[in-house]
C-alpha cells in the first residue's frame, strides 16, 4: 500500500515537471486543480484544528473583560462607601442641629427656668437607670431639680457634685411619678421597671383609659411641674385579678441615646 502511494506521488511530479517545460498556462490550471483537491482533503482538518486557537482567543478576551468589570466595580463600590459614609455624616448632623433647635425653642418658651446640661455618661452600676450630666452647683443644679428633654420627662437629679450630676431617669424601680390621663380625669403613679416601658399603677379597672392615650404629669408630687409629656398607654389589660387595671406605658425619650437634656429650676 505504501509502495502504492509512493509511486502515484512520484508519477505525479513527473507529470507537473513535465509540463511545466510545456504548457505553462495548462500547468497553471493544473496547480490549481491539485490546491484545490488537496484543500478539500486538508481543509477540513486545518479548521478542526484552527477551533481550539479561536475558543483560547475567545477565553482570553472574555476573561480580561471580566477583569476591567471587576476593577470597575471596585472602583464604583469604593465611591459608593465614601458617598455612605458622608451621607451618614450629614444625617447625623442634621439630627443633632434638629435637637439643638427644639432645646433652643424649648427653653426660649420658658425664659430663666432652664438649665441646659450634656449627657456625658452612665452610672456603672445601674447603667441603664442614671444618667451623668455636665453641670454641678457652680451651675447652681440641685437635688430633686427635674430634667426633661423637648419629647418629655426625663427624670430628676439625685446627686450633685462641684461640676457634674447624676440623673435618676424615670425608668429606674425607684422612680415615681404623678401623672394625668391627658384630656380625661384619670389619674394614676408612673413607675419605673428597670425595664424600657414602665407602669402605670393605681388605675382602677373602671377608670376611662385605653391604649394610644398619652400621660402627662399632674403637678401634685411636688417635684414635676404640671403638663409635660411622660408617655403613651401600650396596653390596658382590665381582665386581671384584683381592682386594679395591669397598665404599660412606652416613656417618650428613649434614656441610652440622650445627648443633651435641660434642667428646670424651682
Amino acid at each position: 500500500m505504501r509502495n502504492s502511494i509512493a509511486i502515484i506521488i512520484a508519477i505525479l511530479v513527473l507529470v507537473i515537471s513535465f509540463l511545466s517545460f510545456t504548457n505553462a498556462p495548462f500547468v497553471a490550471r493544473s496547480y490549481s486543480t491539485v490546491k484545490s483537491g488537496l484543500g478539500s482533503v486538508f481543509g477540513p482538518v486545518l479548521s478542526v484544528a484552527s477551533k481550539p486557537v479561536s475558543a483560547v482567543g475567545g477565553f482570553f478576551d472574555s476573561y480580561f473583560n471580566l477583569v476591567g468589570a471587576k476593577k470597575e466595580n471596585e472602583e464604583l463600590r469604593e465611591k459608593y462607601e465614601k458617598l455612605y459614609v458622608e451621607n451618614q455624616k450629614l444625617v447625623e448632623t442634621e439630627r443633632e442641629n434638629a435637637r439643638l433647635r427644639k432645646l433652643l425653642d424649648f427653653t426660649q418658651k420658658r425664659p430663666n427656668t432652664m438649665i441646659a446640661a450634656g449627657v456625658i455618661g452612665e452610672d456603672l452600676k445601674n447603667w441603664f437607670r442614671c444618667i451623668i450630666i455636665d453641670k454641678g452647683r457652680k451651675q447652681n443644679v440641685r437635688e430633686r431639680m427635674p430634667v426633661v428633654t423637648p419629647r418629655g420627662i426625663v427624670g430628676q437629679v439625685v446627686e450633685v457634685d462641684l461640676w457634674h450630676a447624676k440623673v435618676m431617669v424615670l425608668n429606674d424601680t425607684n422612680s415615681s411619678i404623678d401623672v394625668n390621663v391627658e384630656g380625661k380625669n384619670t389619674r394614676g403613679l408612673l413607675e419605673g421597671t428597670g425595664q424600657n416601658t414602665v407602669k402605670l399603677k393605681y388605675v382602677i379597672k373602671n377608670d376611662d383609659i385605653e391604649i394610644g392615650d398619652k400621660l402627662v404629669t399632674s403637678g401634685k408630687d411636688g417635684i414635676y411641674p404640671k403638663g409635660i409629656p411622660a408617655g403613651i398607654v401600650i396596653t390596658a389589660n382590665k381582665n386581671k385579678a384584683g381592682i386594679f387595671a395591669d397598665i404599660d406605658v412606652m416613656p417618650y425619650n428613649n434614656f441610652r441615646q440622650l445627648e443633651e437634656v435641660l434642667l428646670i429650676r424651682k
